[in-house]
């Protein structure tokens, strides 16, 4: 895989997808998930025991740490070795090491540490320009952090937040949402996409001239089919990212989320309230929302992995009315440390009916 494609950025959830096919993949995707890295990848040696559907994420980590893509380190044949693949395993046990001797085991270094999105990391201190000025002791570069300001009670934003968007009544009578929207990646490609929610179901779908990307998931599951057809099961991160990239399930779902605790922020040139917490258990997330408005902002979720954790970002705007009585985002941006994605809505529908054969998972192609 080299620097991230057009379609994998396009794909609304998912920005690396691994179908099998490679000759470097020992994969049995039924058995992917739970599994060992070692029994479902080829020639995995430093990561030996971590979760196997925690590698490609890992992997994504890299990538946005050191600004390369896959082949930076493997040549086509996953499996074979190559001198930066061998560097690339001293650099994890360095970083295992420096976390385990000095920080108690806790995970406080990571490759972004020194990297920063280069491959080389900078060890020399930046020259100084026409904007250098000296540190001084009101200089928020080391200086101690002030206590935060505690925000209105989570319940109240979250309150707010559900009448800005019609009430919780209203909501709760949603018993299907078709969104129908153009997404724009970080190169200018843009793709017919649609999101189809019903209860805990939904369905993410990119239409493609080679066939459609569906990105699906129930109560306790999800899946992936492929242009060509080629289904596999959802890794828990991506049935985690689908629940949070649709808003329907985030508004019905807020009171869900434990250890809350609130705080106002800047965000941009503005005051707002944000409100931190803990999402299905292990991911954290942070919701910002306009104090007047009652609007929510902006959604952040850290996926956690082995090496380090991928962070993710929402912005949303244009709030409008749509039938049914309720508001909808017109407008979002997903942002990613390998690219940024424009989500432009085109049209919502409620309460239309969705067979609930839409979101079984599909059989996959026959050989």
């Amino acid at each position: 895989m080299n620097r991230v494609t057009t379609k994998a950025i396009l794909a609304l959830v998912v920005l690396v997808t691994a179908f099998g096919g490679s000759a470097a993949l020992a994969q049995n995707t039924a058995a992917l998930p739970g599994g060992k890295a070692e029994a479902v990848y080829k020639d995995i040696k430093v990561l030996q025991g971590i979760p196997a559907d925690h590698l490609i994420p890992s992997m994504q980590f890299f990538e946005a740490s050191l600004g390369v893509g896959c082949n930076f380190c493997h040549m086509p044949d996953r499996a074979a070795d190559t001198p930066t693949k061998t560097t690339a395993r001293q650099m994890i046990q360095m970083v295992k090491a420096i976390n385990r001797d000095n920080f108690k085991g806790q995970r406080e270094v990571t490759c972004n540490t020194c990297h920063r999105g280069q491959a080389e990391p900078v060890a020399n201190p930046a020259l100084a320009n026409e904007k250098y000025k000296p540190w001084d002791p009101e200089s928020p570069n080391g200086a101690p952090g002030l206590p935060p300001v505690a925000g209105p009670p989570a319940s109240q934003l979250i309150d707010n937040y559900l009448k800005t968007l019609g009430g919780e009544a209203n909501l709760s009578k949603i018993s299907s949402r078709v969104v129908k929207y153009t997404a724009t990646n970080t190169e200018g490609a843009a793709a017919n996409m649609e999101m189809v929610s019903k209860g805990e179901s939904a369905l993410t779908i990119t239409h493609q001239g080679d066939g459609d990307v569906i990105i699906g998931r129930g109560a306790s599951n999800g899946w992936q089919r492929a242009a060509n057809g080629a289904v596999r099961d959802a890794r828990e991160n991506e049935t985690d990212e689908s629940r949070l990239q649709d808003p329907l399930y985030v508004a019905t779902h807020l009171k869900q989320i434990t250890g809350l605790e609130t705080r106002r922020v800047r965000l941009d040139d503005q005051d707002v309230y944000q409100l931190r917490g803990m999402a299905f258990g292990r991911v954290p997330v942070r919701l910002f929302f306009h104090p007047k408005t009652g609007n929510l902002l902006r959604l952040v979720y850290l996926l956690q992995n082995p090496i380090g954790q991928n962070v993710v970002r929402i912005d949303y705007s244009d709030y409008r009315n749509v039938p049914g009585g309720s508001r909808f985002p017109f407008e979002w941006t997903v942002a990613r440390p390998l690219g940024l994605q424009t989500v432009k809505v085109e049209q919502v529908q409620q309460n239309v009916a969705v067979e609930d054969t839409r979101f079984a998972k599909p059989a996959p192609p026959a050989r």
